[in-house]
Order: structure tokens, then sequence, then C-alpha cells
């Protein structure tokens, strides 16, 4: 019993959700428990993030964050939603080299969803941007990769060094922005399904929790023989 007791915690360790401000490999916001997981959109008079409690990716049962936006030029106009508390911290640290995210276009209008990154919650704050993931109006989930690395997001407005920058992010968005030009996103309106926000490592941490975890297989299966 001890040895599977050992195991769970490692294995708990490396997967389960954050219950604290800092960001961690492997942490993910399913929504199952519909809270909305600390994420939030800037104004109480626009559209406002909803947990939908079936049709997910996992279907009956599944929860999932909506979003959704008016276009125009008021308030909730962007499709963007923002997480100011466990998406926070060091990145590099950490060893989080993507974010992993299951997609759906609830609307009629294709999307370009990426990821933006900012030192602080300033609405005009330098920061950075994944590449897009393009999502079609067709109403089926998409699991998109976005990967966190130098060569591979986007400077906005003259932001600090990439290894400088994510050791300490202030702020994470989802957004929809066809262009580079800034970390708020387009005008549009259109509505969003978002699921299972995963951090992912990079392949050596995996490979180490492989590693750390067969002696207690394997005394696990020498027990049960």
């Amino acid at each position: 019993m001890k040895y599977r007791l050992a195991f769970l915690v490692l294995f708990i360790g490396f997967v389960s959700p954050r219950l604290s401000s800092a960001i961690v490999v492997g942490q993910i916001d399913s929504f199952q428990d519909g809270t909305l997981a600390n994420w939030a959109v800037g104004s109480p008079d626009g559209p406002q993030p909803t947990i939908v409690p079936d049709g997910g990716p996992g279907g009956l049962g599944d929860q999932f964050m909506r979003i959704a936006s008016t276009g125009g030029s008021g308030p909730g106009s962007r499709l963007t939603v923002f997480n100011r508390d466990q998406w926070l911290g060091d990145y590099i640290a950490a060893s989080v080299t993507a974010i992993e995210i299951d997609l759906r276009n609830m609307g009629s209008v294709q999307l370009s969803i990426r990821l933006a990154f900012k030192p602080n919650t300033d609405f005009g704050a330098p920061g950075y941007l994944t590449t897009a993931f393009i999502l079609p109006a067709d109403g089926n989930w998409y699991h998109a990769t976005f990967l966190i690395a130098p060569g591979s997001v986007i400077a906005v407005g003259s932001p600090a060094p990439f290894n400088t920058f994510f050791m300490n992010v202030g702020e994470f968005r989802i957004i929809n922005e066809i262009g580079t030009g800034n970390l708020n996103g387009d005008v549009i309106a259109a509505q969003l399904g978002i699921d299972n926000i995963r951090a992912v490592p990079e392949p050596a941490s995996w490979l180490l929790l492989g590693l750390a975890a067969i002696p207690f297989a394997l005394v696990l299966r020498r027990r049960r023989a």
C-alpha cells in the first residue's frame, strides 16, 4: 500500500489541477467543478463567460467554458478571456513549453485563436503572441497546441527578451486575432467553447516522470502477482 501511495503522490504532482497561483507543468483547467477557474473578461457590461454542463469533447456530462463577443464598438466586442491567477508565474522554471486546449467554434465565422501573454494587466502593456490556430465554423471540437518557445512566439510592443519575460508572466489571454498587432483580439461577433487547458512540459520532463514511475509500477505488479 505504501508503494501505491507514493506512486499516486508522484503522479498527482504532475497532472492535477493547481490550487495556487503559480503555473506548474501538467496543470489543467477542465471546468468539471462547475466554476470558471479564475477566467474572466474585462467588462461587466459585455457577455460573460459561462459553464455549459454538457457537450464538451468528452460528450455527455463534460462541462466546458463558453465565451462570446458582440462585435461593434461597445463592451464585449472582442472575443477575449483572461486569467490572472493559476496561469501566471515562471514558465521557464516550470519547463512549460506549450499550452494544449480543446476548442469549439460555436459561431458562423472562422476564428484565428492565439494565446497572448502580458507582464501586467495594463491595457497597452507589451507582450507575446503565439501563432494562430485556425478554427473552422463547423461546431466540432479541435485539439490545439500552442508552442511557447523563442522561435514560436511573436513580440508585440517591444517586451522584455523571451527568457526574462516568461520568468514572470502577469496575464494570460485566449483571444481571436487574425494579425499580430495587439494582445487584445479583433472586434468580432462570435462564440467559442474552451476546455482542457493544459500546461505541457518539455519532453525531458515527461521522460523523467516516466522513469521515476517505473520502479513503483514494477513493485505494484510484483505485489499483485
